[in-house]
């Protein structure tokens, strides 16, 4: 039982829509990026991060039998790692949303008018 509801906009209802998103997710963005500098500041961290993700691409680890590497006590975990990984994810995709909104909210004319699905609804930010 497909319905398919369709919600009359208009250009500046959705640059409205825009905004309050925009300024939720820079809020979001703007603590991630709190923690982000408290990494950044930390130069052993950021060294040990570097060169543990260096060897992670080029493929020398093993996760079942082979050779492993040991890393000394003054690199980070894997934990660790996997935590800044998630972070720079996060605040990228973060602002890849940001700079899709901005687009879409810069080429709107405030009288065009446009019939949204569900999914633009809330990917607009409207409530």
């Amino acid at each position: 039982m497909g319905l398919d509801i369709i919600f009359e906009k208009n250009g500046k209802q959705i640059k409205e829509a825009i905004n309050t998103k925009i300024e939720a997710l820079q809020s979001r963005l703007d603590k991630r990026n709190v923690e982000l500098d408290k990494i950044l500041d930390d130069r052993d961290k950021v060294r040990s991060y570097l060169l543990r993700n260096t060897l992670l691409n080029r493929g020398h680890y093993s996760v079942s039998g082979g050779i492993s590497t040991l890393y000394s006590d003054k690199h980070i975990s894997s934990e660790e790692v996997e935590e800044i990984n998630q972070l720079c994810t996060r605040v990228m995709e973060i602002e890849q949303e940001i700079s899709r909104l901005r687009l879409v909210q810069k080429h709107l004319k405030d009288e065009q008018q446009f019939q949204l699905s569900f999914e633009d609804l809330t990917g607009f930010g409207f409530e």
